[in-house]
């Protein structure tokens, strides 16, 4: 699955009421450490379920998507339109990041009774 680009409060909000699952990865293209976990994010999209999007902000063009985002990299889980799990920043190693980011999302999922493959 590839990561999809978005740059309108209008293409987040549809995007959000209309999937089941979105996950969304906040960057900034001159941070070095968002370089690196966007790999990790792209990993991630490899292997799970097909029905989540995923999808892409880049803050330092569009900064007024990021409210709340003040840390650089940031990935947000939505569910049914709310907004279920978030991790700011990353531990600079890719396999420990996409290590804990797979099993956080996991166990948010097994709480909130979500089927989906992560």
């Amino acid at each position: 699955m590839s990561l999809v680009e978005i740059s309108s409060k209008e293409e987040f909000f549809r995007a959000v009421k209309s999937n089941d699952v979105v996950i969304i990865e906040y960057y900034n293209q001159n941070s070095v450490e968002s370089k690196k976990f966007s790999r990790v994010v792209k990993q991630l999209s490899r292997y799970a379920d097909p029905r989540i999007l995923f999808l892409r902000i880049n803050i330092g063009k569009n900064p007024d998507l990021g409210e709340g985002v003040n840390e650089i990299p940031c990935i947000r889980v939505y569910y049914k339109g709310k907004m279920i799990f978030e991790q700011k920043g990353s531990f600079g190693r890719e396999d420990l990041d996409l290590f804990v980011l797979r099993r956080s999302i996991r166990s948010v999922f097994y709480g909130f009774n979500i089927a989906f493959k992560i």
